[in-house]
């Protein structure tokens, strides 16, 4: 509550102190007399920035002052246990605005410099919000109600009757869902960019295993080659020993054979003399038989021609007979008989010590053929081991023995298709599986995010919505209330009406709406157009104390409440005034018009006479 409001060098008041009570306070007199200058004080000293006078805050300094200064005394009395404002331990808080031609102002607290943050906290703590027209209704600010938008009527009603927190908690979930739509935008975006990395390195760390996986079957490929030399190299070098070890075998045999027909040249030759001598003895036979015939044959012819007796003289007695030289010509032709046969052996063994040299002569050139190839063949065997030894080296560097070592030249086909998709592929960067594993992580986190995001915003979503139908079924209860006081008074005034909420479905863009009938016409939407500056003020006034059993702030005020009404609902709004507020000790209600005092104004209503003598403003209570 306040106490007492005090103005100095205020617009027309030089001084003024204007006590308040509890309940209904009436404000009255002339037009010009500062009515209005009271509760633009109070408003000054709240801190609201309605002047209506002037748009800066210096005009309202008193002609030919420098300095101006509005002060209120809130009654900080203990309610109960508590203070209304428990950080100031004392029963009256005064709140003074000074206000200097050079547009500065301050505020002060109990003597103290304040800001006006500071002081809107002890507002607060009030429930006085000086910038709500439900609470404070300045001078043409009735009419101005009629044709605020609906959002902004719903936005003071709600204020006004405390359901501001419904509002404040819907906005907090609609920030943190914004908060999470936006974050969630924002990693959607991540996301889809770090998708669009790991496809890129996923494509790269594909290309990586593949030319890991190749360079690795390139390695045992090469492997295998080296093996496969030394597999081929083994098999050449079993094979030179298997013909070393045939030609060793024939070189045997050829030494053998040759052995063998050297004694059978030995042998023919052997023979040969035997029968060379046994052909010169039977030349010699021959020859001595020969001689023998011819002898005999000469004998026969010198007997035949000098006869037998002659000749025996001349030779001697031989006896020159026919069977004689029958016997010597038989022998002459057995030893003939005898030579052509060893002739004919001679010839026979001469054949065949040409044929056995001739073989022989061939079996020694098999066996130095034979000998020249062992040479050979040794010489490869020493030189392939040789190799052998090497290519076993560098296949063990390589790696172990595969166990199954395919052909060479298939390995070699092989080698070169992996070669060429090695080249296919090109180089990949060394980093690709660190790249890949990050961007994996990510979009891994993201994702989780994602899904939490996700989770958080539909369970944002069920919260938001479970606290719009709280706030629409806290307001539709209480406007269900209020519609019953608006229609009671509307009736008593001979109209019809009622409060109605709509676009319920979408806070930001909901809205109050006022309807109106008089006159038995259907209620119409209370606008600047459809109803004359008495009707809406009526409808007005009658929403307004319609709101009041409602409104949290102990301090309410309208300036110029029965403004363009006639003198019957003029007196019919002022009773009603009366009796809302009459006796009220915990609401302090200020109504101000500039006409004269109701006659049923009752002795617990504080009326302030305001009059101006002499370009001052004059305050006097009314007994």
């Amino acid at each position: 509550m306040i106490r007492e409001v005090i103005l100095e060098n205020f617009m027309s008041y030089e001084y003024g102190r204007i006590p308040l009570k509890p309940g209904l306070n009436l404000i009255c007199g002339p037009n010009g007399a500062g009515k209005s200058s009271i509760l633009l004080g109070i408003s000054v000293a709240l801190g609201q920035s309605y002047t209506e006078r002037g748009r800066r805050l210096s005009d309202l300094i008193r002609w030919g002052e420098k300095i101006s200064r509005v002060t209120i005394v809130l009654d900080n009395s203990p309610r109960g246990r508590r203070r209304p404002y428990p950080k100031i331990r004392s029963d009256t808080i005064r709140i003074s605005r000074y206000l200097r031609k050079d547009g500065s102002y301050w505020f002060e607290v109990n003597g103290k410099t304040k800001t006006k943050s500071e002081v809107q906290e002890i507002l607060r703590a009030f429930n006085i919000n000086p910038n709500n027209m439900l609470i404070i209704m300045h001078q043409n600010m009735v009419e101005e109600f009629a044709v605020v938008p609906p959002k902004e009527k719903l936005k003071f009603f709600e204020d006004a009757i405390g359901l501001t927190h419904y509002r404040d908690r819907i906005k907090k979930v609609k920030e943190k869902l914004n908060k999470i739509v936006k974050e969630e935008a924002d990693v959607q975006k991540l996301l889809e960019k770090a998708k669009s990395m790991l496809d890129y390195w996923r494509g790269e760390y594909e290309k990586f295993k593949l030319k890991v996986k190749l360079e690795d079957e390139l390695e045992k490929l090469k492997c295998e080659l080296a093996w496969s030399k030394v597999v081929k190299k083994e098999d050449a070098i079993r094979s030179i020993k298997v013909k070393i070890d045939r030609l060793n075998s024939k070189i045997e045999s050829l030494r053998r054979k040759i052995d063998e027909e050297s004694a059978r040249l030995e042998k023919l030759r052997s023979k040969l003399r035997s029968l060379s001598s046994e052909r010169e003895k039977l030349i010699l036979k021959l020859i001595e038989a020969a001689k023998n015939v011819g002898r005999m044959e000469v004998l026969s012819e010198l007997v035949g021609r000098l006869g037998q007796e002659y000749v025996s003289k001349l030779f001697g007695e031989l006896v020159v007979e026919d069977s004689y030289l029958s016997s010597i010509l038989d022998s002459l032709a057995e030893v003939q008989s005898k030579l052509s046969s060893t002739n004919y052996s001679i010839d026979q063994t001469y054949g065949k010590i040409i044929d056995c040299r001739v073989k022989l002569e061939l079996l020694k050139f098999k066996l130095d053929l034979a000998r020249s190839e062992l040479r050979e063949l040794k010489k490869n065997l020493n030189r392939y081991m040789a190799e052998l030894s090497e290519l076993k080296s560098e296949a063990e560097k390589l790696g172990s023995k595969p166990e199954v070592i395919r052909d060479p030249s298939e390995l070699v086909d092989r080698i070169r298709i992996v070669e060429l998709r090695l080249e296919h592929i090109g180089d990949v960067s060394k980093d690709v599986e660190q790249m890949y594993s990050t961007y994996n992580k990510t979009f891994s986190e993201l994702s989780e995010r994602i899904k939490v995001l996700e989770s958080n915003r539909a369970m944002l979503l069920r919260e938001l919505d479970e606290r719009i139908r709280a706030w629409r079924r806290v307001l539709s209860s209480v406007l269900d209330r209020v519609n019953s006081f608006y229609s009671e008074i509307l009736s008593k005034i001979g109209a019809i009406g009622y409060v109605r909420l709509v676009n319920a479905d979408d806070v930001d863009e909901a809205g109050l709406e006022i309807l109106v009938g008089f006159r038995g016409n259907t209620p119409v939407v209370l606008d600047g157009y459809s109803q004359s500056g008495g009707e809406r003020t009526i409808a007005i006034m009658a929403f307004l104390l319609a709101v009041q059993k409602f409104i949290k702030s102990p301090f309410r005020a309208v300036d110029e409440f029965d403004i363009h009404m006639d003198p019957r609902n003029r007196e019919l709004i002022g009773k009603l005034l009366i009796s809302s507020f009459s006796g009220s000790e915990n609401v302090q209600f200020i109504a101000i018009t500039p006409s004269p005092i109701i006659p049923e104004v009752e002795s617990s209503v504080n009326v302030i006479f305001v009059q101006n003598v002499g370009g001052k403003s004059m305050v006097r209570s009314v007994a």
